[in-house]
């Protein structure tokens, strides 16, 4: 079975702790008995008479349990899980994961059924038994379901239990909606893999389509058919059904809905017309009748009173009169506990994932949950004062779930974060719920909060064995990480991973998973502290552990090998060579691909951060293979956008800045500047609700977009961009200078050739200079980096004639042909080009100098460069060709070697020529070298030669 992890932080909102005092529990019952007392009466619609019951509680209609709807579809998905049943093993484990509302209840109902037909004992785990179900295990073949898999803290116990020997065969099916942290630790949490071979433990994902063959068009028929059959209602028909229509379909549960709220309206349900979802539809009916039922219980409530209870209720559970008198205290101080707790436990429930929901299936509670909570901070402070360890757990379980699941709606995540604050007073130090705090966390590249270091810290305190200490070591390392506190992020996951090999040495299959997943995260740290040898040694110590895995233990290394590969390129474009991140990336891909196959809502994002990154490092070398992957990353992230846009604006940010450099690289600067625009106004937003995760990667776009600008001629917009990049960085680098040196030299001197396209080569000198310097500096110390440092020298000897100092452009220009000619020669495709331009500005500085002959060698070398890329290329270096031939004009004219001159001056006229393609910028190229040509000819002609 495969681990994953997934998600971003979003901006916790302000709240407020509300203390519910005994004098405003006096003074709401005062307020309630003068409300009563003046005779107000039921809303117009409540007073009629109540409707039979399913239409009277309409969320009910939808609970999996009572298949009011026939089953549809899935047959590939029970062939599979046929097949998967049907061998001889004596033990199989399959995982279904797919998000709530795909059908996983009622797939395992029916596959359930099938198998109970054919003579297989079928049990459904219950919350809380899971060991005892291991215990009571009945004899012959026995399927155990166990839904909502991913907060059962009792499933290793209960899979410890079924590693015995058994008489007859043991499947077990795990439904939940992701697989995540809880799953990558289930590898190292119980000893039952240790007897599986490779294939008895498997994940597959449903699709959110039933099947090929079944368009929404037939589950919408069969739906309003049989909803209208139950209630006796007249069928509507599927004319009926209002419906949104959401990118890649709707989830099998909105259909019902929309089935169910169109059967409504026949039967004469007052059915609302304005709600924006089908399951609002649903929960705004159903909440008039929890209003009237509670009117009949005699307490004086309005709508929205009701609806408070009613979320506080599926937030904080009801399974009992006590809990039932909390959530009323909480919530509605005053009113008659007794009789309003009779009322709220007499709520028809489904089963959920924590329970019974008085809302119905926990899509519902979810989304009343976030509705009324998220748009009340005195509700939010009256139902999390005080809480009890036990329902401060609960909290937890359905603050994560809002993170998974709710994400696309408005508020959901912050309200999440508030939640998981306010939980966190009150469970303090309790290990089992720091451990659900980590477990259930979606994870994406790199989405910690200053909230997880709190709890990380809190973990390690509380940990009551070496294995849950080194769990923990590894949480607040990688949350002090991706929190930016990197050196004390490196001092703990140095330990955790001592921990881990500690604990490996005893095992070293059962804890390997860990101990890559540690490994890694230390090397991750070490890279974005600045020291790339290090992060490079424990990865590749990472992917040899990975190598070393038994082949039961393939599947589960294969999620941790594509962690670390993902991590590993990134460092090999520091420090590695093109061959090497050729290799990781071809063996990353394939795998990542496979993993999105299992668990899209898991995997999406890494398949996107590996696209995007591979598109980084082909811009440099080979630009015209960027631009796909780069598109393919785009396309992903907007996708994951559509679905949970809190969570993935971070890839979103990534893809579209490396696609937009990807552009330019190729000399489409205008088609650049759309995605940067959009990735800075991105990332301008995730940098004010995360400014210690996400300035680095604002700068990196305003750097992007300035440079594209300025080669466009918009400096004055340039300048601004890059100077605010420049800043930024600035107090990056001051902060964590081994990290952000290298980028602020980056801005420094994009921002120094700006000046200097604009005519003010003083304002770049200084600028050119630090570049200089920092990366004269970094290079000392060994770090990767010397081709900009090349870079800067070049563009110091620029400076230096533009400002009438040749003798002084000289040195540095020679100083960057030479550091190029040695990375060309190890990396001629990525160097070459750079290696031109110097050698052209080495040339055009000695002709300043008044030593054009010394100048002729370094620019026919360059135009010799030139051409030869050109040719390989024409799109991309012709320009650059023209470029040379130019100078190359120019330095014979100055020796009056006319007839070399013109002969060259003719192919600049000939390379201008083919790049005309309409614009102004090369019409003008074309008239400058036309220019050219009539020059050497007229010198021709005055120096007594023919013109040819």
């Amino acid at each position: 079975m495969l681990p994953a992890l997934a998600g971003p932080v979003t901006r916790p909102v302000d709240f407020v702790l509300v203390v519910v005092s005994e004098l405003s529990t006096r003074l709401a019952a005062a307020v309630r008995a003068a409300r009563a007392a003046a005779g107000r009466g039921l809303p117009q619609d409540a007073a009629q008479d109540v409707p039979r019951d399913d239409a009277a509680w309409p969320t009910t209609l939808l609970d999996p349990a009572r298949e009011l709807v026939p089953f549809l579809g899935r047959e590939r998905e029970l062939a599979e899980l046929t097949g998967w049943a049907e061998t001889d093993a004596p033990t199989r484990l399959r995982l279904v994961v797919a998000p709530a509302g795909y059908g996983k209840t009622r797939l395992a109902q029916e596959f359930g059924r099938r198998m109970a037909a054919a003579g297989w004992a079928v049990v459904p785990v219950a919350r809380g038994k899971e060991a005892a179900a291991a215990r009571t295990r009945p004899p012959g073949d026995v399927l155990f379901v166990v839904d909502h898999a991913a907060t059962r803290l009792g499933l290793p116990a209960m899979l410890d239990g079924l590693a015995r020997p058994a008489r007859g065969r043991t499947r077990v099916l795990l439904l939940a909606r992701v697989a995540g942290e809880w799953l990558r630790r289930l590898r190292w949490s119980s000893s039952l893999w240790d007897g599986l071979d490779r294939d008895d433990a498997t994940q597959t994902a449903l699709d959110l389509r039933l099947d090929p063959q079944v368009p929404d068009a037939v589950v919408l028929d069969t739906a309003v058919s049989a909803f209208a059959r139950h209630l006796g209602a007249p069928d509507p028909g599927v004319a009926a059904v209002r419906l949104t229509d959401p990118a890649g379909g709707s989830r099998v549960s909105d259909l019902h809905a929309g089935a169910a709220l169109a059967v409504l309206a026949a039967a004469g349900a007052p059915v609302p017309d304005d709600e924006p979802s089908p399951l609002r539809g649903i929960l705004a009916v159903a909440a008039r009748t929890w209003l009237r039922s509670a009117r009949a219980a005699g307490l004086d409530l309005d709508l929205d009173e009701v609806q408070d209870v009613v979320a506080a209720a599926c937030l904080l559970g009801v399974e009992d009169a006590a809990a039932a008198r909390d959530v009323l205290h909480r919530v509605v101080p005053g009113v008659p506990v007794r009789a309003g707790a009779r009322w709220l436990l007499s709520l028809p429930t489904a089963p959920v994932e924590l329970g019974e929901g008085p809302a119905g299936a926990d899509r519902f509670g979810d989304l009343l949950v976030v509705d009324r909570l998220g748009g009340s901070v005195a509700l939010v402070g009256s139902c999390t004062w005080g809480l009890s360890r036990r329902v401060a757990l609960r909290v937890v379980r359905v603050a994560r779930r809002l993170e998974v699941e709710l994400s696309e709606v408005p508020g959901a995540t912050a309200l999440a974060a508030e939640l998981l604050r306010r939980a966190a007073d009150s469970y303090g130090d309790d290990p089992r719920a720091l451990r659900t705090a980590f477990l259930l966390k979606p994870r994406s590249v790199a989405d910690a909060s200053p909230d997880d270091v709190d709890r990380g810290e809190r973990a390690v305190a509380a940990a009551k064995d070496a294995v849950g200490r080194a769990e923990a070591l590894v949480d607040l390392g990688s949350a002090l990480r991706d929190v930016a506190r990197l050196a004390e992020s490196v001092e703990v996951l140095e330990t955790g991973v001592a921990a881990w090999r500690r604990i490996a040495a005893g095992d070293p299959d059962r804890y390997r998973t860990a101990l890559v997943s540690a490994v890694n995260a230390l090397g991750t740290a070490h890279w974005r502290s600045g020291h790339a040898q290090e992060a490079l040694t424990a990865q590749r110590e990472a992917v040899e552990l990975c190598r070393a895995a038994p082949e039961r233990d393939k599947t589960w290394c294969e999620a941790e090998m594509a962690r670390v590969l993902l991590s590993l390129n990134v460092v090999l474009n520091d420090v590695g060579t093109p061959q090497d991140e050729d290799e990781t990336f071809a063996e990353l891909l394939p795998i990542l691909r496979t993993l999105v196959g299992r668990d899209p809502r898991q995997w999406a994002t890494f398949l996107t951060t590996a696209l995007s990154n591979r598109s980084v490092t082909l811009t440099e070398s080979r630009p015209e293979e960027a631009v796909p992957l780069a598109q393919e990353a785009v396309e992903l992230s907007r996708r994951m956008v559509l679905q949970a846009p809190e969570r993935h604006r971070f890839e979103l940010g990534f893809a579209l800045t490396n696609l937009a450099n990807a552009y330019a690289a190729l000399g489409r600067d205008r088609e650049a500047i759309a995605p940067l625009e959009e990735a800075v106004a991105l990332r301008r937003e995730l940098s004010r609700e995360n400014a210690a995760a996400h300035t680095w990667t604002l700068a990196y776009s305003l750097a992007s977009l300035g440079a594209v600008r300025s080669r466009l001629g918009d400096h004055d917009e340039a300048v601004s961009l890059e100077r605010e990049a420049v800043l930024l960085r600035r107090t990056l680098a001051k902060e964590h200078p081994a990290r952000y040196r290298r980028m602020l030299a980056a801005s420094l001197s994009n921002l120094a050739v700006t000046h200097s396209r604009a005519g003010e080569p003083e304002e770049a000198l200084p600028l050119e200079r630090e570049a200089v310097a920092i990366r004269r500096g970094l290079a000392e110390e060994g770090q990767p980096g010397e081709e900009y440092l090349a870079s800067s020298l070049s563009n110091l000897g620029v400076l230096y004639s533009e400002l009438g100092r040749p003798a002084d452009a000289v040195a540095p220009t020679e100083e960057a042909v030479s550091r190029l000619r040695r990375l060309a020669r190890r990396d001629p495709d990525r160097f070459e080009p750079d290696l031109a331009d110097a050698l052209l500005n080495l040339g055009a500085a000695l002709m300043d100098a008044r030593r054009s002959r010394d100048g002729v060698a370094p620019t026919a070398e360059a135009v010799r460069v030139r051409r030869d890329l050109a040719r390989r290329s024409p799109d991309r270096h012709l320009p650059g060709l023209a470029a040379a031939l130019f100078n190359l004009v120019t330095v014979h004219m100055d020796l009056e070697e006319w007839d070399t001159a013109a002969e060259h001056a003719q192919e600049v006229v000939d390379v201008r020529r083919r790049l005309v393609d309409g614009s102004y910028a090369h019409e003008q190229d074309l008239l400058r070298a036309l220019d050219l040509q009539s020059r050497v000819r007229r010198s021709q002609v005055s120096a007594g030669r023919a013109v040819r």
